[in-house]
């Protein structure tokens, strides 16, 4: 077993039965250090009777043993599940926000979490993390920012118009309808709708524009959204419009026909002779451009260039659990995030 899979493993194999003996093991090498990190995550979610622990579960020894962790573990994921433990728990404000600039994207990324948990109220330094070079640190930011009607609209605005990466603008276009005017937002997710390069973006808009529900939002949905290269964006666009309409989607006909003929390749009729929504074009870029210009009205310059590094694992954030290596299944109940890409799927 390499170390690589052996870390996506790691829950489920803790070095102890009790929480004295995972503090003890935190003291151990790797990966036994790692997996003690790992499963106190799990005992700081589960509450004991020790009249020496708080009610998330962890005694001040191993609240002390954590913070001890977080500051000098030489493995990345050892820290970023130590940070994760102290999240759970609510404790050792001070040491997660410190790890906010730790030098691995992925325990800053978990800081931030963290500190959402830890003291609610640090908007500012969940402010500053919107500026991290990684992609992840930024949306785990903008989450905990927006769950607490925080992140404000022009933050919100700037982010889906301007912000590189693509799971970024879909948390950007989640939270946006919630916090400017209507016909600001349906104008801003049209726009996106129409170009934004990522298809987990395009959705989200597709979605947002449904519950705003104005013939605007509508006609976006009709003329961008239904036509959409992606299967998954064309689907939702469909749901949303439905929605919007107060009718189910296989009801749906938004040419006014009452009908739902399929044009030549088998799909929706081929509205103009265009053919197969498919054989659009696909914007330039890829995945990880940043999209074209986003415009409300308000005269918006073009989106910075992509940073580098944002694939793979996501780590933790407030919203769905996606668990970084080590963790098991993840835990579902708001929307998957991206992984940076347009799969267009």
């Amino acid at each position: 077993m390499t170390e690589e899979y052996d870390n996506w493993s790691a829950r489920g194999r803790a070095p102890a039965e009790d929480e004295a003996g995972l503090r003890a093991a935190l003291d151990g090498d790797q990966p036994q250090q790692r997996d003690a990190a790992l499963a106190l995550v799990d005992a700081a979610d589960s509450g004991c009777d020790d009249p020496d622990c708080d009610e998330t579960g962890l005694e001040d020894a191993t609240v002390d043993a954590l913070a001890a962790t977080v500051r000098s573990a030489d493995d990345p994921n050892t820290r970023q599940f130590a940070v994760e433990a102290l999240g759970v728990a609510g404790r050792a404000g001070e040491t997660v926000a410190a790890a906010l600039d730790d030098p691995d994207e992925w325990v800053r990324a978990e800081a931030v979490v963290a500190l959402s948990r830890v003291a609610p109220g640090a908007s500012e330094r969940l402010r500053a993390a919107l500026d991290d070079d990684h992609d992840a640190v930024r949306r785990n930011a903008l989450i905990a920012l927006a769950r607490r009607e925080a992140a404000g609209a022009e933050t919100l605005v700037e982010r889906l118009k301007s912000d590189p990466s693509p799971a970024v603008r879909e948390y950007a276009a989640q939270y946006l309808p919630g916090a400017v005017e209507t016909e600001r937002a349906v104008r801003l997710l049209a726009a996106v709708l129409a170009r934004d390069p990522g298809s987990f973006v395009r959705a989200k808009a597709a979605e947002g524009l449904g519950d705003l529900g104005t013939d605007r939002a509508e006609e976006a949905l009709e003329t961008h959204g239904l036509e959409d290269r992606s299967d998954d964006v064309r689907k939702t666009a469909e749901r949303a419009l439905a929605r919007s309409k107060g009718v189910d989607p296989e009801e749906l006909d938004a040419t006014g026909d009452g009908s739902r003929e399929s044009g030549p390749s088998g799909g929706r009729g081929d509205r103009g002779g265009r053919g197969h929504a498919d054989q659009r074009p696909r914007p330039p870029g890829g995945a990880d451009a940043a999209p074209g210009r986003i415009d409300d009205g308000s005269g918006t310059p073009e989106g910075p260039a992509p940073v580098g590094g944002a694939t793979g694992p996501v780590g933790s954030h407030p919203g769905s659990d996606p668990r970084p290596p080590g963790h098991g299944d993840a835990s579902s109940g708001e929307p998957e995030p991206t992984d940076g890409g347009d799969d267009d799927r």
